[in-house]
């Protein structure tokens, strides 16, 4: 009965793991609209990225202002803050200097995410977790929450079942597992932020205007130019299907003014442009190039 006994408590111990630890600080203003920035951490960048895009819409649903994540991470490498996505650290950040970056009251950051498993006879646990801070430009932090998702899989000793081996190497460690896990942390955590009234975002919208698309031929084919003025704080590319999403650049020196090229191989025709501006909040304005 020894070895059971030991199990069982293994079990206990793992189950409980998985509760959450979070802070609320009232003497720290409550922030309203916010940057998740990527999250730190030994996990694939592909997981750690799906429990950013969570949390950012959770703290949506909470009534906060998240700007958009493609636009943070713009903003985050034109200063050079966000060279390695796969081994972004939030700890070495100038805080202050980044919020200030990004125009918002508090930032998000996310450290230590980890996915773990661990097998011991015929237990299996898979665990995903890591911290969260929303910090604002003094370093003080409004909220944070520590917690860890897991399941358990195998040798089920409170009723006595086995779940056999193929099944457990079938459930086990899946992208529908992690993602399962992925989801259960955010929704967890993100529960513990206090629900706050909804902050209605700006009405304005990045516009495009004088656009100029200008196609040079080549020895190579033909090179496509293209030149638009729009927001200078505005993510702006060009869609010229199959070809998506071609970024422009702003143009040092003049103020709004962004350009992109792309070129096309000998006997490419050229479908029909579509420049697309993104605002902090993701918003978008399309502007079609006429021929």
């Amino acid at each position: 009965m020894k070895p059971a006994t030991s199990l069982a408590g293994l079990v206990m111990l793992f189950a409980s793991c998985g509760s959450v630890i979070s802070t609320i600080r009232n003497d720290v203003p409550v922030p309203h609209t916010i940057a998740v920035l990527p999250f730190g951490g030994a996990a694939e960048l592909p997981v750690r990225d799906s429990a950013r895009l969570l949390a950012q819409t959770r703290l949506r649903e909470r009534g906060l202002l998240p700007l958009d994540c493609t636009w943070v991470d713009r903003i985050l490498s034109e200063h050079g803050w966000l060279d390695d996505p796969a081994k972004f650290d939030p700890s070495k950040l100038p805080i202050a200097e980044v919020t200030t970056a990004l125009g918002v009251d508090a930032l998000v950051l996310g450290h230590e995410f980890d996915e773990s498993r661990f097998n011991l006879l015929l237990i299996r646990r898979h665990a995903f977790g890591g911290s969260l801070t929303m910090r604002n430009a003094a370093g003080d932090a409004w909220w944070s929450a520590q917690h860890s998702a897991s399941n358990l899989g195998g040798l089920l000793l409170a009723s006595g079942q086995v779940i056999t081996e193929i099944q457990a190497q079938t459930a086990h460690g899946t992208p529908i597992a992690t993602l399962a896990l992925v989801d259960e942390f955010v929704e967890d955590t993100i529960a513990t932020v206090p629900m706050q009234p909804t902050v209605q975002p700006p009405s304005a919208m990045t516009e495009l205007r004088d656009l100029r698309v200008e196609r040079t031929p080549n020895p190579q084919g033909e090179r496509v130019l293209v030149e638009v003025h729009a927001d200078p704080m505005a993510s702006v590319t060009f869609d010229m299907p199959p070809w998506r999403a071609v970024p422009m650049v702003a143009v040092p020196g003049q103020t709004g003014l962004f350009r992109g090229a792309h070129d096309l191989a000998p006997g490419v025709a050229a479908a029909p442009l579509v420049v697309v501006a993104r605002d902090a909040l993701g918003r978008e304005v399309r502007l079609e190039a006429r021929p």
